[in-house]
């Protein structure tokens, strides 16, 4: 069977991509951030379903995401937090990167643990949906297998990408 590579995210897909970050604990009470990538719900109008997923994809692609396993993929060097509080997600194959919502306590969190949990979304979700909408998205998603995943390590700086199998 052959697999189609889906071409690299377009600096208006990236620009368009909303995103949640939090932290969270385990069981065991380790600390852990996530970062929720969605595509936006339209305002006055329906999105395509079928297209929202296709560019939902693509975005899961270009970070090495992929759908829940027995572990996580180690997608590599995806996350910089640069100095003043800016952190970027970057994609394979796009010299455009995604900036998070500046949150002082997660950045210095997240540039300590040296770890994001990246969880990519396929439908789409209001940029203003609450933190309880949130959660409802999420259980939905997880339960028809509709979020890919990944484990990004934390930079400094911006370093060439590279997966590991």
């Amino acid at each position: 069977m052959t697999t189609l590579a889906l071409p690299s995210p377009t600096p208006g897909l990236i620009a368009t991509i909303n995103a949640r970050m939090w932290l969270d604990h385990t069981i065991d009470g380790r600390v852990f951030s996530p970062v929720l990538l969605t595509y936006p719900a339209p305002q006055f109008e329906d999105a395509n379903p079928v297209e929202v997923e296709r560019q939902m994809s693509i975005v899961a692609a270009s970070l090495g995401a992929r759908p829940p396993g027995p572990a996580l993929p180690d997608v590599g060097e995806r996350v910089t937090v640069h100095d003043g509080g800016v952190t970027l997600v970057h994609f394979d194959g796009s010299p455009y990167a995604l900036r998070l919502p500046k949150h002082p306590r997660w950045t210095q969190v997240v540039a300590g643990l040296g770890q994001v949990l990246l969880a990519v979304g396929l439908d789409e979700l209001s940029s203003t949906a609450s933190r309880a909408e949130v959660d409802e998205y999420l259980d939905a998603a997880a339960t028809c297998d509709r979020l890919y995943f990944g484990l990004a390590t934390v930079t400094s700086q911006r370093r060439t990408t590279q997966r590991r199998p």
